[in-house]
């Protein structure tokens, strides 16, 4: 039993691990990202930073390590990032029954780190919000569309990465915090992916996502 109340379950599959909510009596599958294009100390290291981020005490130093990145290096942070907000619909699945895609879709932000002040921030807004969803359901679906559309989204305007990768962060914030009230935990979600699953030698042969099914 985790943390946050859900069963890790081991397949015949050893890149794939199924994770049980004992509460619903519903299940995932989820393969673990190909090595080479989001390895598994890298996306508990960038589970360490959201929750890094999302702490005013430690934020600075979040910032710190976002700030040496280099455009690529954002590209790919932001790709972990969408990754984790897939996987934490997927979990929301299994205790809400509403669809993965659905949550993703209805992702949004209300707290204090929202400020808009005009029509023009609002838009800007709204813009990345758009961007932020596209990314977790190109995650999510791996759809070749909706993945060549992020790529786009990450890099025109040349710049907008490092925008992205904050406005994505205020969203993970909303996110974790939406999930508490369900009573369900992010923190430590794709560390136990990571830890459950094996690294595949070769090419990923599944989605990383399954739809939620009962047991």
């Amino acid at each position: 039993m985790t943390g946050h109340g859900h069963d890790w379950i081991p397949t015949a599959d050893p890149a794939m691990v199924e994770l049980r909510d004992p509460l619903s009596q519903r299940a995932v599958g989820i393969v673990r990202p190909d090595e080479a294009e989001l390895p598994g100390d890298f996306l508990i290291e960038l589970e360490t930073l959201v929750f890094q981020w999302e702490d005013t005490t430690t934020q600075a130093s979040a910032d710190a390590y976002l700030a040496l990145r280099g455009a690529q290096e954002r590209i790919t942070i932001l790709r972990g990032l969408s990754w984790l907000c897939a996987l934490w619909a997927v979990v929301c699945e299994t205790r809400l029954g509403k669809s993965a895609d659905n949550i993703i879709r209805d992702l949004d932000y209300r707290g204090g780190r929202r400020v808009i002040h005009n029509a023009d921030q609002a838009r800007l807004w709204e813009s990345l919000t758009q961007r932020v969803r596209l990314g977790a359901l190109a995650a999510l679906t791996e759809d070749p569309r909706a993945v060549a559309a992020y790529r786009v989204a990450c890099t025109e305007p040349a710049g907008i990465a490092a925008d992205l990768i904050r406005h994505t962060l205020i969203h993970l914030d909303g996110f974790s915090q939406d999930m508490q009230r369900h009573g369900l935990s992010a923190r430590g979600l794709a560390a136990g992916v990571v830890t459950n699953t094996r690294a595949d030698a070769g090419p990923r042969e599944r989605l990383c996502f399954r739809p939620a099914h009962s047991f």
